[in-house]
């Protein structure tokens, strides 16, 4: 009878050891691959300026992979610059590679409060923190982590006198 129960156990543990390895092979599903390729200031106004998170997306699935949505941080000497979310509307093509730019807007007011004394054009170190989530046809909706560190010049603010007057229409409120 013990003979038996060993016989039994063994067959047992072999069903679930060839198990594991099937269950294995049916888990090891590319996954998407992402990396964040640079940081820079765009559209930059009076009171504001655009960050641009540049990262390129590797799809490794036969069909079109959407980008759904973005968090971000931007942290420099420890403090926190800002950060967001944003919903994305693109995809990146099947079995390919697409860069895009991931905006962010920066309020100035924000900035020099983060950082007295910061002068434009100086640059400031920064860690750029992301989670760029994507909608996988095999695992559903995944966040992709991406981080990067280095240095960033600050800009200038634009000065008014490059403010053009002459498309300036000036009307006059009426009294209460």
């Amino acid at each position: 009878m013990r003979t038996n129960g060993y016989v039994i156990l063994a067959v047992v543990a072999a069903v679930f050891a060839s198990g594991c390895e099937t269950m294995q092979q049916a888990l090891d599903v590319p996954k998407p691959r992402a990396q964040m390729t640079g940081l820079k200031f765009d559209n930059i106004t009076v009171d504001s300026a655009t960050l641009l998170f540049d990262v390129e997306v590797e799809n490794p699935y036969p069909v079109a992979l959407p980008l759904v949505n973005v968090d971000y941080g931007l942290t420099s000497r420890s403090k926190s610059l800002f950060a967001g979310k944003a919903d994305l509307q693109t995809t990146v093509p099947a079995e390919s590679k697409k860069s895009v730019s991931l905006p962010a807007t920066i309020n100035y007011m924000d900035l020099i409060e983060a950082f007295k004394g910061i002068r434009p054009g100086s640059k400031i170190p920064y860690q750029a923190d992301l989670g760029l989530s994507v909608n996988t046809p095999a695992l559903g909706v995944i966040r992709l982590p991406l981080k990067k560190q280095g240095e960033l010049s600050v800009p200038a603010v634009p000065k008014l006198s490059e403010f053009d007057w002459e498309k300036t229409v000036l009307t006059k409120v009426p009294q209460p």
